[in-house]
């Protein structure tokens, strides 16, 4: 059953959108996973938490019509509902417990409320499908939000993010207003090797989004440079071609040893072997996107920011994987002065 939940997992990450290759990268990594014996234990309290990658792959807003969607969601460690349920489903609008992702105004002022079917799933809840009080949720407009989710009533976990807005330009569709979401997909990066194992290659995941008023795909060069900071030294580095429209869209990038073969990825342990600071550089269309800044000390890369266990727990990162047996590293963007 943890299989199952972990390829519907694989579903909901791809998309998001990426090339062939880092599909097929991203579904290796899964099928690896999932076999693997448990080589690093990443326990830590059990507190209720939605997954920061699904929360990636699921929340959107309309592009023509600044409604608020979700697809799958994942959550850990949710308290048993109060309400016994006959169905799978612990928590639904029917029967059960109430699982509920309340959308917030920046003045507190409740807009929407998500009333979830969840499933516990060996561990893992399973938000699978939801109904609106009211029928249809409302237009947002720009401005800042927050979707606050609630275990019969008890909040427990919250989400921020902003909407944009921008008059359409498109000659061939009818004269109005655009929406774009924005938040953690412009604010992080990612980076993992399979099963925490060092010799397994170093990947570095990104998420972009064109920010047109237009339907158009677009097709831009990406490049990726690995630099230790102590003396500039390039490392590891990626290029190659990256689709965006007006979605975000999650970008694998899989680094290539710069010393040695340079068709061969670069594993983790030619980082993890030396501590110190280090420094993924994005660019694209040949202008800089982003610094993303993290730091190995003792032969591991450390935690920071928000997935820090100090940081509140209802705003921390919940990066459960595979049981919590492994982990990946979220690292804050510092955006270029000429970057969006």
């Amino acid at each position: 059953m943890f299989a199952a939940a972990a390829l519907r997992r694989f579903i909901l990450i791809n998309q998001t959108g990426s090339n062939m290759r880092n599909s097929a990268a991203l579904f290796l990594f899964l099928a690896c996973c999932a076999s693997a014996s448990a080589e690093q234990n990443i326990a830590a309290p059990c507190v209720p938490g939605v997954s920061f990658w699904s929360l990636l792959g699921a929340v959107d807003v309309g592009y023509a019509d600044g409604h608020l969607r979700a697809d799958k969601l994942y959550a850990v460690c949710l308290p048993a509902p109060k309400a016994a349920s006959s169905s799978n489903y612990a928590y639904s609008p029917d029967e059960g417990g109430k699982l509920v992702s309340v959308v917030k105004g920046a003045d507190g002022q409740v807009l929407d409320t998500l009333v979830w079917y969840a499933e516990n799933i060996s561990g893992l809840w399973d938000l699978s499908e939801y109904k609106v009080l009211g029928g249809v949720t409302k237009q947002l407009t720009a401005g800042k939000y927050t979707l606050e989710f609630q275990a019969d009533g008890t909040p427990f976990y919250r989400f921020s993010f902003a909407v944009a807005t921008m008059p359409s330009d498109d000659p061939y569709q009818p004269a109005g207003t655009r929406y774009f979401i924005d938040g953690p997909w412009s604010g992080y990066g990612n980076i993992f090797y399979q099963r925490n194992d060092p010799e397994s290659s170093l990947r570095f995941t990104v998420w972009v989004q064109d920010r047109v008023t237009h339907s158009q795909q677009k097709n831009e060069s990406y490049a990726a440079q690995l630099l230790r900071l102590r003396d500039g030294k390039i490392i590891g580095r990626d290029e190659g071609e990256l689709h965006s429209d007006q979605r975000w869209r999650q970008l694998d990038v899989l680094f290539h040893a710069v010393d040695g073969d340079a068709a061969s990825y670069l594993k983790a342990k030619e980082l993890l072997h030396e501590d110190g600071a280090y420094r993924v550089h994005f660019e694209r269309d040949g202008k800089p996107y982003g610094n993303y800044d993290f730091t190995v000390t003792g032969g591991k890369i450390q935690l920071q920011g928000r997935q820090l266990e100090a940081t509140e727990p209802s705003t921390r990162i919940v990066d459960h994987l595979y049981g919590g047996r492994y982990r990946s590293w979220w690292i804050p963007r510092q955006k270029p002065a000429t970057s969006n």
